[in-house]
């Protein structure tokens, strides 16, 4: 049941710009010390900075911590991630 509850709930806990923690994470589709993508539900969460870091990553329930100086939390249409993140993240 718990398995079920992660999959419709997801939360994102951003503490002074430095550490991000979220839930509801189903997979890490890219990572690097500038973008982290990843998959929230059939939602694609991008998070952009500069030295960016997975400091936590538990698939199992969904939960990921990401340190680094965070520039920006962009949610988008799966449909949509490659033009979007082109035009943002250029």
């Amino acid at each position: 049941m718990q398995e079920n509850h992660n999959k419709l709930t997801s939360s994102a806990i951003l503490t002074g710009r430095a550490h991000l923690s979220l839930t509801g994470i189903g997979e890490v589709i890219s990572f690097d010390e500038g973008l982290v993508t990843l998959d929230c539900q059939g939602t694609v969460l991008a998070v952009s900075g500069e030295g960016l870091s997975i400091v936590k990553l538990s698939l199992e329930s969904g939960e990921v911590g990401i340190s680094g100086k965070i520039d920006a939390i962009v949610y988008t249409d799966e449909q949509q991630k490659r033009g979007l993140f082109s035009k943002l993240f250029r």
